[in-house]
């Protein structure tokens, strides 16, 4: 329960940070960009794993998707921050028999960024932060065969999950304002996702594509965070 709270007074704090820079935006009028995100999630459940048939095994991954948009504020200097909005399926599968566990989310992660230079038309960078997912539905399937058998346990599973996500992101210019993007990320559970017995925690394992397109007034010569060029005798 202390975590639960102190990881939601953290989000909280992240999301006035994130709220005070988008005033700072406004105000000098910098860089921001928004666009698709399409990806695969390879997800499994650690720590205390809800039993399957009365018995207790372990898990492997599972494969899912993930899909949704992504805005990010890029600065001309190293640091930056996003936010995506992504519907995600993750679960696990069981080693024990052939069944499948299947956990759906609307998963906000806000991560503050490291690009590892100060631009031009390839700039990778470095992310981590808090990740929050909303469940939409949950089902288990006992043999990954036939839908008949497959049955709905959404109420057996919390309805909000906390964790931390981190990860490298290679960002490309394709064309003016517009950028292809590659990200691969990992995302630890830190709150219980089963309303049973135990800690029950997820983790995923996200590589993603995207395309940003930018938003809003771009830079111009001028303008206070652009480099100044020296003068010319």
């Amino acid at each position: 329960m202390r975590t639960t709270v102190f990881f939601q007074r953290t989000l909280f704090t992240l999301s006035l940070i994130v709220l005070g820079l988008a005033t700072v935006n406004a105000q000098s009028r910098q860089r921001w960009s928004a666009g698709p995100r399409l990806g695969l999630n390879l997800s499994k459940f650690m720590g205390d794993i809800p039993p399957v048939n009365g018995q207790v095994g372990s898990t492997k991954f599972l494969p899912g998707a993930s899909a949704g948009i992504g805005f990010m504020y890029s600065d001309i200097s190293h640091f930056g921050f996003a936010f995506d909005i992504l519907y995600s399926q993750e679960g696990t599968r069981y080693t024990n028999g052939n069944s499948r566990q299947r956990v759906n989310y609307l998963e906000v992660p806000i991560t503050l960024r490291y690009f590892l230079n100060d631009g031009g038309d390839f700039r990778p960078n470095i992310f981590v932060g808090p990740s929050v997912a909303l469940r939409t539905k949950a089902n288990f399937d006992p043999t990954q065969g036939s839908p008949a058998d497959r049955f709905d346990n959404t109420a057996v599973f919390k309805p909000t999950e906390v964790g931390v996500t981190g990860g490298i992101q290679l960002n490309f210019r394709v064309r003016n304002r517009e950028r292809f993007i590659v990200d691969a990320r990992y995302t630890h559970g830190i709150t219980d996702v089963w309303t049973g017995p135990g800690i029950t925690r997820n983790q995923t394992i996200t590589v993603g594509l995207g395309y940003n397109f930018g938003i809003g007034r771009n830079y111009q010569p001028g303008d206070r965070k652009l480099p100044v060029e020296p003068r010319r005798r």
